[in-house]
């Protein structure tokens, strides 16, 4: 017999809303315990090692029990709570067929009965090297035991609760890496932008929101960068992909630099590094942004002296990092194009970098002050 829980469609959606409601999963356990006939209902993130509740969002029990739960570490005598950190997700079970071999102290008796608890269906959500996600949803003596058609029509909603769990941590992470992000990335007096492993726009700061509004040839769109012109994007989406790339270990170190081009202005230079994979971030790229109009590149001078390269070679260098290619470069010094590819190449092996857009990111990055 198939089981249908009562609106479950709009459980559902009510689930789905819990990723922007500020109250988190609150309303949509009180759906849940009136759609399965269940008195109280909660979500908890557990820490294993040792074992203590970090978060919870619950329905259906009073302030005071739950400082009382809190307070007494009760969750250390749940015989709900024990099993499932020791679990892989699953499907919901019964806790019923627990109880037999369970032993409780006083406490947690006196508990039990003055709730008049029977039964809980429980769910194993999600589980990390450190923390277990898992939902419970109790019973009373009244309300009777959990019916295996009962846990079929809730196990129904799993693939739904386990999403929308992993959305909210995606989303939460996204928020504290922000707000970390943001207090190093704020002072900086150039554009920069911080890019997740998607290569999204997680945060960008002053310079960069006042430079994004006051050039049309660069914009923002569904969190993205959005150029003029159609090789530039193209450029663009395939450095950040790389660099992203090489931030999660998946290739080799990667830094790249890319020009937009402005009429009758120097070019904007994008430098592209990668943010190493961390607690905050799963990988994801710094892109800072210079303005040759409004600040100093390296000299020659500088160049030379810090990648120990001829005057030759940092004349070369300090050209590349102003936008030129090789054929304008050699123009500009009166050199042949093959002379300039062979001072690029030489460069290359006094540096270790194997493209232009390294070799200008490295140079800006150790000269750029």
């Amino acid at each position: 017999m198939t089981l249908a829980l009562q609106n479950e469609p709009g459980l559902i959606q009510a689930l789905y809303q819990s990723l922007t409601d500020r109250e988190g999963f609150h309303t949509f356990l009180e759906k849940l315990t009136g759609a399965i006939n269940g008195c109280a209902a909660q979500l908890l993130v557990v820490h294993r090692q040792p074992l203590r509740m970090e978060h919870l969002w619950y329905h259906g029990l009073s302030e005071e029990f739950i400082n009382w739960y809190l307070e007494n570490n009760m969750i250390a005598q749940d015989v709900v709570t024990n099993l499932a950190v020791k679990q892989a997700p699953g499907l919901f079970q019964p806790a019923l067929p627990l109880l037999s071999d369970f032993q409780p102290d006083e406490d947690y008796s006196k508990w039990e009965n003055e709730q008049d608890m029977l039964d809980s269906a429980w769910l194993v959500i999600d589980s990390t090297r450190t923390h277990s996600f898992v939902l419970t949803i109790q019973r009373t003596v009244a309300q009777g035991p959990y019916q295996q058609a009962e846990l079929d029509a809730l196990n129904r909603l799993v693939p739904h609760i386990r999403q929308t769990v992993h959305l909210y941590r995606q989303l939460e992470t996204r928020s504290q890496a922000a707000s970390s992000l943001a207090a190093v990335i704020d002072v900086l007096p150039d554009a920069t932008f911080v890019l997740d492993s998607l290569a999204t726009i997680l945060y960008s700061n002053k310079a960069a929101r006042d430079l994004i509004a006051r050039e049309r040839c660069l914009g923002i769109r569904d969190e993205r960068f959005c150029f003029a012109e159609n090789d530039v994007q193209s450029a663009f989406f395939r450095a950040s992909a790389q660099v992203v790339r090489s931030s999660m270990g998946k290739e080799d170190y990667c830094c790249e630099t890319l020009f937009l081009k402005r009429e009758g202005r120097s070019p904007l230079i994008f430098v592209i590094r990668p943010i190493e994979s961390s607690e905050l971030l799963a990988g994801g790229a710094l892109v800072s942004v210079y303005e040759p109009d409004n600040r100093s590149l390296p000299s020659v001078e500088n160049i030379a002296t810090y990648f120990d390269l001829t005057p030759a070679e940092a004349q070369v260098c300090e050209r590349l990092v102003a936008g030129l290619d090789v054929q304008a470069i050699a123009e500009q010094l009166s050199r042949g194009v093959a002379t300039v590819r062979s001072h690029i190449k030489q460069v290359f092996q006094k540096t270790g970098c194997s493209r232009q857009g390294e070799l200008i990111s490295r140079i800006m990055s150790a000269l750029l002050r």
